[in-house]
C-alpha cells in the first residue's frame, strides 16, 4: 500500500462541499501541484486535507481563545475593569 502524503480525517468525508475562490502565492499553488503528483491524487484534494489537518492542530488554539472571549465578556458583565480582565487573561498560560 502506498504511503500517502495527506490522511484525509474520517470526520469530512461524507459532508457536503462548496465551491470557493481562493488566491494564493503562484509558487505555493506549484508545490501543492508536485505534492499531489507524488500523492496520485487532485491538488485541490491535497489543498483540503492540509486545511483540514490544520484544523484538526489548531482546534485546542481555537477553544483557549474562545474560552478568553467568553470568560472576557462574562468577567466585563460583571463589572470587572477591562484593565484587570486584560492582565489575568494574560497572565494565565493554558
Amino acid at each position: 500500500m502506498k504511503e500517502r502524503l495527506c490522511q484525509m480525517p474520517s470526520e469530512y468525508a461524507d459532508q457536503p462541499t462548496v465551491t470557493i475562490t481562493l488566491e494564493i502565492p503562484a509558487k505555493l499553488l506549484e508545490e501543492v501541484k508536485e505534492a499531489a503528483v507524488l500523492d496520485e491524487t487532485d491538488y485541490k484534494q491535497i489543498i483540503n486535507c492540509y486545511i483540514q489537518q490544520g484544523l484538526s492542530e489548531s482546534r485546542s488554539e481555537v477553544k483557549r481563545m474562545k474560552f478568553e472571549e467568553h470568560a472576557k465578556e462574562i468577567l466585563t458583565r460583571h463589572g470587572v475593569d477591562s484593565t484587570a480582565v486584560d492582565e489575568i487573561l494574560h497572565k494565565v498560560q493554558f
